[in-house]
């Protein structure tokens, strides 16, 4: 039980609660996405209190197949955060993480947390330091005082009375420094492609570094899906969750340099949803070879110029048997 409560305040702290803010009178910030250091190429929202409040998503984790020991309803699971924490997930709204995914830096990840919402600052370090095991102290930085880790590694600190960030020590300074002006905000195509993905319930973009493909995380997926050489053509990918009355969509899109390298993306795509309609056929899991081909067939493809779309629409009654499915074959 104390895992799924550990759990539970990391996705509140390390990604769902990446939380944006508007701008209010008892101290939050004005537009947190102006406070993403110019060093990130990867910036995503999402919105918290959209996604709490619906219940077709909610409800996706009670009818999930769990062990006993797990709480069997969302709304047990938050209840056992409250009480074992006292932090409340639905005070908290929308949220922005950042990153470096460059694999370039030279002090270990760079990733960051703005997070906005109605909290108490004792019980959101207390509820930290007991579900990582740690003893935190502060050091001061341009009069903010950062709470960190004995290695100083990890570090929070509160921006306004309803606002704080969360993540690497650099990235958290870099946060800071923006904030008083000392260091440029994130600008150029990641903002561009972050900025045009409109208001949905999760949204990313991403700069993508050269030399993906030939990089580890390329070299591994390239063993199973083959070469992904025409992948280093993508300068930005932009993601997107949105739901509709009973549907949620998934929408991703990779522009290219030029039209030529997105017509090779788009057969790449088209190519390895092919082998994945292979692979499954070959599976002996009937249930789940049923399951994974319904969401293969909801996968669209498209091109307009540059950019190369793929999105994928499932109902969330889809999206459940999947998710039995697969439990099912695990």
């Amino acid at each position: 039980m104390k895992k799924v409560i550990i759990l539970l305040l990391m996705v509140l702290l390390l990604v769902v609660s990446s939380l944006v803010g508007c701008s209010n009178s008892s101290g939050g910030v004005t537009n947190p996405i102006g406070l993403v250091p110019k060093k990130a190429n990867l910036v995503g929202q999402v919105d918290l209190s959209k996604i709490l409040q619906d219940k077709d998503l909610t409800g996706i984790y009670d009818k999930v197949p769990k062990n006993s020991s797990y709480p069997q309803t969302f709304d047990d699971a938050l209840t056992q955060l409250k009480d074992q924490y006292n932090i409340d997930l639905n005070n908290f709204q929308e949220g922005l993480f950042f990153a470096d995914v460059s694999g370039s830096t030279d002090q270990g990840n760079y990733t960051g947390v703005i997070v906005e919402g109605t909290f108490n600052k004792s019980d959101l370090i207390a509820a930290i330091q007991s579900a990582a095991d740690v003893q935190l102290s502060t050091i001061k930085y341009k009069d903010y005082e950062i709470y960190t880790d004995e290695l100083e590694e990890t570090a929070i600190a509160f921006l306004g009375n309803t606002t704080f960030v969360i993540g690497e020590m650099q990235p958290v300074k870099d946060v800071i420094d923006v904030k008083k002006g000392d260091a440029k905000a994130l600008s150029g195509e990641v903002l561009d492609t972050y900025n045009k993905l409109g208001d949905t319930l999760i949204k990313v973009a991403m700069a993508v570094p050269p030399g993906v493909a030939e990089g580890n995380l390329g070299q591994s997926a390239s063993q199973v899906l083959g070469n992904l050489s025409a992948f280093d053509k993508v300068k930005t990918v932009g993601m997107t969750l949105s739901k509709g009355n009973s549907s949620v969509a998934l929408n991703v899109k990779l522009c290219c340099a030029d039209s030529d390298s997105a017509q090779s993306i788009e057969d790449s795509i088209n190519v390895l949803i092919g082998f994945a309609g292979l692979f499954i056929s070959g599976s002996g899991d009937q249930q789940q070879n049923q399951a994974l081909s319904t969401l293969l067939k909801n996968v669209e493809v498209s091109r307009s110029d540059s950019c190369v779309n793929v999105s994928l629409s499932m109902t969330v009654a889809e999206i459940e048997d999947l998710i039995q499915s697969l439990n099912q074959s695990a």
